[in-house]
């Protein structure tokens, strides 16, 4: 077209003119790295982020930082940019104006100031908690970084002032972890906290020969400081560490193993057992210096199962076979690895002392494990009984027992075979003893804390070396067993107690009813088919009346939809932080308010918790911070920020100021004093000073993203170096069991009070015990690499890869299975549980897929409209799951997480 107008009568030469101009490359005003740290899953990888003219346009992982891959980062964090600027994000607060509640209803949003949403926020908790605190429920999700220290904050600032073990208090309000879905490590926590003073465990893959999974993808997949896992578990596969997993399925870790070993879920217990027999008994292998000064082996057991105590000091006596009598147990100190291999004590025999006749609890162990042969095993889980049998043969000789090695002039025990597991293995209604079971093929070759052997997430260390701050204690308990203050995400600044000594059961008629469960970490009870019968048997005179929920989509997460529903819809206010309209926010939220994602957010909290995720074995300790690398848009805040506020309005000022320098333990010099402007990077420059100094100032972080130093081998392989031991008796199950029993006998409830044995035993499932035919697969959800929870599944990066994967979106089934029921690859199918529940999906068949059983990617299926690109995608495998007393392990509470199901093909119309 030459010179003149365009149709819309705009001249030809102007139009060329703009063009011209838009063409133009804009001007850099700015090009800066940030370095901060990723809150995509709760790994807090150490990440970088590329911020150009204010706008951030990339993320990497951080190159010089141990936190994560060392420049690599997961899929979720690469996507991470697709939140931040996700145009479905929330924007501003919301009221609810559809007075109906539940499953699929539209709320009816309507927009409101913050000056509303916090007025309504703050009158409402303040009724409630003047009325009676326990009407308060506050639940979180370690699945986005940057909240466990907001929690325990909150948990002082709105409950009781004494903090608790456990995520619920029995006096205030009810505090509850989303997680990554069905109390993803109940049993798997208690254990790695009993045994190693750690929230989990992990090969220390820069030494082990030998790794054994069960239902875990630690060092493949999603989890604790996954990226670091999957960095040093490819360098240990290329070193030639051999690799056994087992799983119903060939996927993520066994996909990569040198041997899948397919079982029936809920089976690895029974596999455990007998590798423990086979390696004790047939073998006759054991470390006899670990057992004899590490653990409680040598301790002396009556025939009621007690220990033969001390007349005067009540401690546990040992029979020293040096000196031919009972001692004390600490009759010697122990202090190092030399003076260990010098102490005889009986592990076997029959022994009297005072009239008394007894053995050592290894003796006992020794005689109870007989009775799992892997004949025995192998009818219960169909792994083959030869195939049991070469495993343990091969990870017993793998630990090398009696071999040593010497790290900066330090000799330790040199074990490098590992046993691990997790989510998979321990979902069950048998979780507890499951997880003992694994931490007994550790114990009994003395692969704990030691080169080579599993370990934990830091559980000791000295502190920063110019302060001494972010120390790490570990000691001698009650009877000698492993005490330590800092479990979990609470990390060395906010303690919380350890599982020892154990909490006895009481009945403060609770309606979480952890005070009855007192080993449970959280609980299944209010959401539970059951609830109204267990809480009317206990008399429970309240019920929650608000609650508070930030990053959390539970009721796809928690339970049975369907059943939680009914729970949620029967408490009167509920306010809802998120990202997103999540299910949870659309069906029940009364106010749902718009959170700051982790891109622009001013955080410490997450390098608090070291001994969550923290690098483990000899690679350094890393203290990252989490800072904004935008500022928020719109009228996003911050729920910290928010909820300050909302204390103020109440009147809680005063204790607001007090709990933040209480909880995180901020020197005198650095106090946050009433009148001062409240802010996250205030709290976080007070914080850090606390713990590094004046020099390393928030500024100072804000540069640098964070600040390491050398780790010590009495810090990473500390066993040796700290003079207590662990039950590989749990003596204390007696006691509680008894206890147990009184309450349970008192309020009428039916607990299988069994399990409650101080030797691990086989207990079956109810799906293992369950006689019905028609119902002939067990199916199971597993967690899916590409995701966390339920909130990943609406990045677009995420969510086209989850197209191209053929199972993450699919039902995966046995191929062979599959055809002898007329079903196809490709098919859509019906899957019902005893209890009619359904859901229908498309099926992905595999030859690497246990023939009994069929799986489906945890928390996928979204039906909310606020998560349009989750929309519609997969199947929600919770469910199918019946939620009730029968259905927990009665230790921990862990959800019995596979179900008895049928299939039918549904044919296309």
């Amino acid at each position: 077209m030459k010179d003149g107008n365009d149709c819309n009568g705009v001249p030809v030469t102007e139009i060329k003119h703009e063009r011209s101009e838009m063409s133009k490359k804009p001007e850099i005003q700015e090009d800066v790295w940030i370095r901060t740290q990723c809150a995509r899953c709760y790994a807090d990888c150490a990440i970088r982020v590329r911020r150009v003219n204010g706008v951030a346009v990339k993320i990497e992982g951080e190159p010089d930082s141990d936190m994560g891959s060392r420049g690599g980062l997961c899929a979720k964090g690469l996507a991470a940019l697709q939140v931040l600027y996700d145009p479905n994000r929330l924007k501003v607060p919301l009221r609810r104006t559809n007075p109906e509640k539940g499953l699929y209803v539209d709320p009816g949003w309507k927009e409101i100031s913050w000056e509303e949403a916090l007025t309504e926020i703050a009158d409402k908790m303040k009724k409630v908690l003047d009325d009676d605190p326990r009407k308060l429920q506050m639940q979180y999700t370690t699945s986005r970084a940057g909240q466990n220290g907001t929690l325990f904050a909150f948990k002082r600032l709105f409950g009781d002032v004494k903090e608790q073990r456990y995520f619920g208090g029995h006096a205030g309000p009810y505090f509850s972890a989303g997680g990554g879905g069905l109390f993803c490590g109940q049993g798997a926590h208690e254990i790695g906290g009993l045994i190693w003073a750690s929230w989990s465990i992990v090969p220390e893959f820069e030494r082990c020969n030998y790794a054994m999974f069960f239902g875990s993808n630690k060092g493949t997949g999603s989890g604790h400081s996954s990226n670091m896992c999957m960095r040093r578990a490819a360098q240990a596969r290329v070193r030639g560490m051999k690799t056994v997993v087992f799983d119903p399925q060939c996927n993520f870790n066994s996909g990569k193993a040198d041997e899948w070993v397919p079982l029936i879920p809920g089976t690895d217990l029974a596999a455990a057992l007998a590798m423990c027999n086979v390696i004790v008994n047939e073998l006759g292998i054991w470390d006899e210096v670990f057992l004899k000064t590490k653990t409680n082996s040598t301790y002396l057991i009556k025939s009621d199962g007690r220990y033969v105590r001390d007349e005067k000091t009540d401690k546990p006596l040992v029979w020293d076979n040096s000196q031919g009598e009972a001692v004390v147990y600490d009759a010697k100190s122990i202090p190092d690895y030399a003076t260990a291999c010098t102490i005889d004590y009986a592990l076997e025999g029959e022994f009297e002392v005072n009239g008394v006749k007894c053995q050592p609890a290894f003796q006992l162990l020794k005689e109870h494990l007989k009775q799992y042969t892997p004949e025995m095993a192998s009818e219960i889980s169909t792994i083959p009984a030869d195939t049991i049998r070469r495993l343990a043969t091969e990870f017993a000789q793998a630990a090398q027992v009696g071999s040593t090695v010497t790290i900066d002039g330090h000799q330790l025990p040199f074990r490098p075979a590992s046993a691990i597991v997790f989510r998979g293995g321990q979902g069950h209604e048998n979780s507890y003893h499951t997880c003992y079971a694994v931490a007994l093929l550790n114990l009994i070759v003395g692969s704990c804390d030691v080169p080579g052997g599993t370990v934990g997430w830091p559980a000791r260390g000295l502190g920063y070396p110019d302060t001494g701050k972010l120390e790490l204690p570990l000691e001698m308990g009650k009877d000698g067993l492993l005490e330590f203050h800092h479990f979990g995400a609470s990390g060395p600044i906010i303690k919380r107690d350890g599982p020892w000594p154990v909490h006895m059961p009481e009945n403060h008629h609770h309606l979480t009813m952890t005070d009855i469960f007192s080993m449970a970490l959280q609980t299944f009870v209010p959401t539970a088919e059951d609830r109204e019968e267990l809480w009317a048997k206990n008399q429970v005179d309240y019920r929650i009346e608000m609650l508070v929920s930030w990053g959390c989509n539970t009721i796809m997460s928690l339970a049975n939809p369907q059943v939680a529903e009914e729970a949620y819809k029967e408490i009167p206010f509920t306010v809802v932080f998120e990202l997103f309209s999540s299910e949870l926010a659309e069906g029940f939220a009364d106010i749902l308010l718009p959170d700051t994602c982790f891109l622009e957010e001013s955080n410490f909290a997450e390098s608090i918790g070291c001994n969550f995720n923290y690098p483990y074995g000899m690679e350094d300790w890393y203290f990252h911070i989490m800072q904004p690398v935008v500022e928020p848009q719109y009228s996003r805040r911050n729920i910290a920020v928010v909820m300050w506020e909302v204390a103020k309005r109440m009147g809680l000022t005063e204790r607001l100021y007090d709990t933040l320098n209480t909880v995180y333990n901020i020197a005198d010099e650095y106090k946050i004093e009433p009148g001062e402007d409240l802010t996250t990077e205030l709290v976080c420059d007070r914080v850090v000073k606390t713990l590094f100094g004046p020099e390393h100032d928030w500024d100072w972080f804000k540069e640098h993203g964070f600040v390491s130093w050398p780790k010590k081998v009495e810090e990473a392989y500390w066993r040796y170096f700290v003079d207590c031991r662990v039950p590989i008796y749990s003596e204390f199950l007696l006691d509680i069991r008894d206890k147990m029993e009184e309450i349970t006998k008192e309020i009428g409830i039916d607990v299988d009070l069994n399990q409650y044995t101080p030797l691990t035993s086989w207990f079956p499932c109810t799906i293992h015990a369950e006689d019905i035919p028609e119902y002939d697969l067990y199916c199971y959800s597993y967690r899916d690499t590409l995701h966390t929870g339920s909130h990943t599944m609406e990045q677009p990066w995420l969510d086209e890869a989850s197209l191209m994967n053929p199972y993450t979106y699919n039902i995966t089934m046995n191929r062979d299975t599959a055809k002898s029921k007329g079903i196809n690859d490709g098919d859509v199918i019906e899957v019902e549980s005893p209890m009619g529940y359904k859901v229908s999906g498309t099926v992905k068949t595999m030859e690497g897929q246990h023939p009994l059983t069929m799986g489906m990617a945890a928390c996928s299926g979204h039906w909310g409209k606020g998560m349009p690109i989750a929309h519609g995608k997969g199947t929600n495998f919770n469910t199918l799951l019946s939620f009730n007393l029968q259905k927990v392990d009665p230790i921990v509470l862990t959800p019995e997480n596979c179900v008895r199901v049928k299939v039918r093909k549904v044919e296309r119309s």
